[in-house]
């Protein structure tokens, strides 16, 4: 025994500590430094001289610098996602350090360098080369380019030119100075204007920008695109996500009481949802993870009752968890608007629709997509997300560049948009017009085919290339509500839907499509067959959320703007906390448009040209005898709002066989629906003298 334990060799004492532990120490040390130099610039203390002297004497006056840069690379080390946390803020802010220190002569570091690169290549060379290190530090802490560079010094200096010329001109105002009827461009005139090209979508501005020349109503009149300092500044507070740490420990305990052997790699901070990315251990079945999707909801004690897991997270080989935030935190249209990617992106038809679950921009162009499907209960956010749509394409497109067609038969959410010059029509609440304005959709679709064919285009994109302008506008046809126009006549509608969607895109020609009850007789296999894009919010049953994007989840979504939806080239849904724009806001960016563009002059062909074909058959044949209680039946079935051959044969005082005789003719000439056994048929008339009107003076053109 005492051999053994002779034997026995002392184990050394270990202290192993989490990677993240490691991580808040140095973070903290350096921060603690820049702390320190930042008060040694008082030199108040013994201590504080020293750290003064030591780095005044490496850098010079570049110890100013210094603070930033511990504190900067102290935040690196941290999971917050700060601009000033970037690898790239930490990087440029050293070689600025080094460079303008070096072409300063400062301290003996930048003694240093400025004395080897004069030996190296003279002292004009090294004055370009740590002026071009200066101006790569700035690229590389700002993330711009040299394109933006140059863009940005010629905006200061035209202000600089314009702001010139203004106070010229103020000293030489004369006294008496003719009304001004309106905008043109110097040297041009009306007829020079149209044949002039015209300016791509453009960046949306942040002060008000420079106008463009549009040909509307018959005279050059410049644009004012708007800016986006109408858009109030949302201050709303942070999602509250409780405590995260604790939450990951929940997880991994959770799933190891389970017999899964996992751990908590990532936490992506959502606006709605917080991710909680999962590795597992190889040979584990993803569905032993799915199947706990109620009892990690348990564990967690979900503000919701529920959570979402998305197995795997598409591209990466984690498992994502996504927990609701105890609150939300709104998205603003006018952050996203600001934001570099899409000031960058050159279609006319881009929109940001949100941040996802690491709270980064997504967006998405209308005219790649080619068409949108939208659905959501009511107070999901789906009205919200079409007002963003139509707010950035005012806020970035001309009227010459971008034509919409809006229809809102509940007649509150798209009214408000009337007078705007960018519509072909008023805003459309009768759902007798949508039917004349998807016909005449389609013969412009056909007579821009045609157009195309006769000078070798393929799409609208190569005709407006080849004119040198924008010759043909894009048009977007959105429709808030499709269940009540697809009720009113639904062969129709499906026919010029479907027609569109399988042939618009080349010509322009796009749909935005809403609904609050994606069911199969609205969201129809032909509609759903040609539309892929997909965007659903917040449905009451699993069965919509089938319906809308074929897998269930959006029934599961928080609402106010939290969304699920599919691009084209995806296959599963990806979560997005929608942009947020408020009706006060649309007021303010719509009375600016209406304030700075001329009066508005609609197409009336789009909704008087076509009309729509009531159910049941076109019409009475001519020459088919007509019962000459046919007008009294018609002012009967009118003033009771439904029709049987019962109430007929009561107010006429006639038998059942003529009753049901009137009844056919009246379907026949589409005042009523079909027969539904002993329900009482639908009544499609409300006033008997315009209808009997209207019927004699077809008759009378046949």
């Amino acid at each position: 025994m005492s051999r053994h334990f002779r034997g026995r060799r002392k184990q050394p004492f270990k202290i192993k500590l989490p990677k993240e532990t490691i991580y808040t120490l140095i973070s903290t040390g350096l921060i603690l430094i820049g702390g320190l130099t930042l008060m040694s610039l008082s030199r108040q203390g013994a201590f504080l001289k020293l750290i003064f002297n030591y780095f005044h004497s490496l850098f010079g006056w570049g110890i100013l610098l210094l603070p930033f840069i511990f504190l900067s690379s102290g935040l690196m080390l941290t999971r917050l996602k700060w601009r000033v946390t970037k690898p790239n803020v930490f990087i440029g802010s050293v070689i600025l350090l080094i460079a303008a220190v070096s072409l300063t002569h400062a301290g003996a570091i930048g003694g240093q360098i400025w004395q080897s690169l004069v030996d190296l290549i003279y002292r004009p060379g090294a004055v370009l080369v740590l002026l071009a290190a200066v101006f790569v530090s700035i690229v590389v802490i700002f993330e711009t380019s040299l394109e933006d560079i140059l863009l940005g010094l010629q905006a200061v200096f035209n202000k600089i030119k314009s702001l010139a010329a203004f106070l010229k001109a103020k000293h030489q105002e004369p006294l008496f100075r003719p009304k001004a009827t309106g905008f043109t461009v110097k040297g041009l005139g009306a007829e020079e204007m149209s044949s002039k090209p015209q300016p791509r979508s453009r960046p949306v501005p942040e002060t008000p920008a420079p106008v463009i020349a549009n040909k509307i109503g018959g005279q050059a009149q410049m644009w004012h695109y708007p800016p986006l300092s109408l858009l109030s500044d949302f201050s709303g507070t942070k999602a509250d996500r409780g405590d995260v740490k604790a939450n990951a420990d929940t997880i991994e305990r959770t799933l190891d009481s389970f017999g899964i052997k996992a751990s908590i790699k990532e936490v992506n901070y959502g606006p709605a949802v917080t991710q909680y990315c999962i590795e597992i251990a190889k040979g584990t079945k993803l569905s032993k993870i799915t199947s706990l999707q109620n009892d990690l909801a348990l564990a967690l004690a979900a503000p919701q009752g529920q959570i979402r897991i998305e197995a795997p997270i598409p591209g990466r080989s984690y498992v994502g968890l996504e927990l609701p935030n105890r609150s939300l935190e709104i998205v603003p249209l006018k952050e996203m608007l600001a934001k570099k990617a899409l000031k960058e992106e050159k279609s006319k038809l881009a929109f940001p629709l949100g941040l996802d679950v690491s709270g980064e921009l997504v967006t998405s162009d209308i005219d790649k997509m080619p068409h949108v499907l939208i659905a959501g209960a009511t107070g999901s956010g789906k009205s919200v997300c079409i007002n963003s749509i139509i707010s950035t394409i005012l806020f970035r497109c001309s009227p010459e560049e971008v034509k919409l067609i809006l229809v809102d038969p509940k007649r509150v959410e798209l009214t408000l948009y009337n007078d705007v010059p960018h519509l072909l029509t008023p805003v459309i609440v009768e759902p007798e017009k949508v039917v004349s304005a998807l016909k005449w959709a389609i013969s412009e679709m056909d007579r821009r085919y045609k157009i195309f064919a006769e000078v070798g285009v393929r799409n609208i994109a190569g005709y407006n290339e080849l004119s040198g302008f924008q010759a043909l506008p894009y048009i977007l046809i959105v429709i808030d509500e499709l269940a009540d126009i697809i009720l009113y006549a639904p062969s129709d509608v499906e026919d010029a839907i479907t027609r569109l969607a399988q042939m618009a895109r080349a010509t322009g020609i796009h749909l935005v499509l809403a609904t609050q009850r994606p069911s199969v007789d609205v969201l129809t296999g032909l509609i759903k067959a040609n539309i892929n894009f997909r965007i659903s919010f917040n449905v009451n049953s699993m069965v919509d959320s089938r319906v809308i994007i074929d897998s269930p989840g959006a029934e599961k979504l928080l609402g106010r703007g939290d969304m699920l939806y599919i691009p084209p080239d995806q296959a599963k849904p990806t979560r997005i906390q929608g942009t947020f724009i408020s009706v006060k806001d649309t007021t303010a960016l719509v009375d600016f448009i209406k304030k700075n563009a001329v009066k508005v002059e609609y197409t009336e062909e789009v909704t008087q040209k076509f009309k729509a074909k009531l159910p049941g058959q076109p019409g009475l044949p001519q020459d088919q005898e007509i019962d000459e209680l046919f007008e009294e039946a018609s002012r009967v079935i009118c003033q009771y709002d439904r029709a049987s051959a019962s109430l007929l044969q009561r107010r006429l005082s006639i038998g059942y066989a003529r009753a049901a005789r009137i009844l056919d003719q009246l379907q026949l000439a589409g005042a009523v629906g079909p027969s539904e056994g002993a329900k009482a048929r639908e009544v499609f008339i409300t006033n008997a003298d315009s209808f009997l009107s209207q019927r004699g003076s077809n008759a009378n053109s046949r």
